[in-house]
C-alpha cells in the first residue's frame, strides 16, 4: 500500500467517532442532537484509496483491526470520478468491520487503468470523496428530506452530489445516497444512506448540487 494511503486511513480511523462530533457544532442543540440519533446512526466512514489490489487492502486493514464483511459495485463514485476525470473506472465498495464494533470503513477501490495516476494524486491531496456516512434507520422521503434541510440549515452543508445503486441493500430495493459538503471542519463531507430507492428526493437534490470541477 502506498505510503500516503496508509497515512490517509490511519487519519480517517482517528476520525470515527461517535455522536460527539456533531454535539461539538456551533449550533447544535439539545433538540438537533436528539432529531439526529433519533433518525439515523452513523454507519461509517468512507474513502477512496489505490491499493495493488483487494488482498493489498485486507492485510492493511486487518493491521487495524479491521475484516472485510462484504463487497460490491459502486455506481455513485464511479460517476462522479467519470464526470470529474473523464475516465469510466469500475469502482469496487469494501465494506469493513471491527470485530470491537462502533463505526464501519468503506474503502472505494478503483481499478486500475490508463489515467489512474491522476486520480491518485489529486485524491491523495484533496481527499474529495472522504465522507462520513450516516444511516436513515426508517427512511421515507418526510424524513429524508428533513434531514437534508437539518444538515443544509444547521450544520452549514450544500448539497453535493449523490445517486442509486441497486448493489448495495439489494433486499431493500438498492441504496440512494445523498452527499453534503461544506469547505471547513470534520467531516467536510456528509453522506444520509437510504435503503430503498427515492427518485423524487434524489432529483431535487442533485438539481441543488453544483458541477463537478474537472480534473485540469
Amino acid at each position: 500500500m502506498d505510503l500516503e494511503d496508509e497515512r490517509r486511513l490511519d487519519q480517517l480511523i482517528r476520525r470515527l467517532e461517535t455522536w460527539a462530533v456533531f454535539a461539538r457544532e456551533p449550533g447544535v442543540t439539545a433538540s438537533v442532537q436528539a432529531a439526529l440519533q433519533r433518525h439515523c446512526r452513523i454507519d461509517h466512514a468512507a474513502i477512496l484509496m489505490f491499493p495493488s489490489g483487494l488482498d493489498d487492502l485486507r492485510a492493511s486493514l486487518r493491521m487495524r483491526g479491521f475484516e472485510i464483511l462484504r463487497t460490491c459495485p459502486s455506481t455513485v463514485v464511479r460517476g462522479r470520478l467519470a464526470e470529474r476525470y473523464d475516465l469510466d473506472l469500475p469502482v469496487l465498495i469494501a465494506y469493513a468491520v471491527r470485530a470491537t464494533g462502533g463505526p464501519a470503513l468503506e474503502v472505494f477501490v478503483p481499478e486500475h487503468g490508463p489515467g489512474i495516476g491522476r486520480v491518485a494524486v489529486r485524491e491523495r491531496e484533496r481527499n474529495e470523496e472522504t465522507h462520513l456516512a450516516l444511516e436513515v434507520i426508517r427512511p421515507d422521503e418526510i424524513v429524508v428530506r428533513g434531514l437534508g434541510r437539518l444538515l443544509t440549515s444547521v450544520l452549514g452543508f450544500a448539497p453535493d452530489g449523490g445517486g442509486f445503486n441497486p448493489y448495495e441493500d439489494e433486499s431493500r430495493g438498492g441504496r440512494t445516497v445523498l452527499y453534503f459538503g461544506r469547505p471547513v471542519a470534520w467531516p467536510r463531507r456528509v453522506e444520509l444512506a437510504c435503503a430503498g430507492h427515492y427518485p423524487h428526493v434524489l432529483r431535487s437534490h442533485l438539481d441543488r448540487t453544483p458541477a463537478l470541477v474537472a480534473d485540469g
